[in-house]
């Protein structure tokens, strides 16, 4: 896995899928999230599919699965933030279904047993933030679990699926999904 630096739809949060999340980040060995946070407007995810040269092939797509295409397909996360414009620390703590591989900078922390890391940075808000994932070819099929601290508070949470398709196998990236694929679905 490595690390990229740097429409809209509305993300509900009824109680019980805040329940089930928190459930998912405990088995994952992520700390529960706090009830208040910064002011945040929207998050999503979305997928994208490049060739060799780094030029894009599909994407981006608002998806929760993306394709275990080394190189080829990376996925970012995106936080809409309410407010002006201004600096913040954010925090990102990954989850990978196993151990793998990650092709980082000294700033991304990696934890002991090679499934997930932390990743703190200081950024200008610009009305959002984002963090990219681009895969490679020791990661995983399965769950990834991320959650967004802004300044020490948690701003989102998000799970996307990992899925192992053939290196030639044609598919559309709208194609994809995590429901019932993985146990979490």
């Amino acid at each position: 896995m490595s690390v990229s630096r740097p429409g809209r739809s509305r993300c509900g949060t009824a109680p019980r899928a805040a329940l089930v999340a928190a459930a998912l980040l405990a088995a994952a060995g992520l700390p529960a999230r706090a009830q208040s946070g910064p002011a945040v407007a929207e998050h999503y995810t979305y997928v994208v599919e490049r060739d060799a040269a780094g030029a894009t092939i599909q994407g981006p797509v608002r998806t929760d699965a993306f394709p275990l295409w080394p190189v080829r397909a990376c996925y970012t996360w995106v936080v809409v933030l309410a407010g002006p414009d201004r600096m913040v620390e954010v925090t990102e703590l990954q989850k990978t279904p196993g151990p793998t591989r990650f092709d980082v900078t000294t700033d991304v922390k990696i934890n002991e047993s090679s499934d997930g890391t932390v990743w703190r940075r200081r950024v200008r808000t610009a009305g959002g933030i984002t963090g990219t994932w681009c895969v490679n070819d020791a990661d995983p099929p399965g769950e990834y679990l991320y959650r967004v601290l802004i300044d020490g508070h948690p701003a989102a949470d998000f799970r996307l699926c990992g899925i192992r398709l053939g290196a030639e196998e044609p598919v559309r990236l709208e194609a994809l999904s995590c429901k019932g694929r993985f146990l979490g679905s």
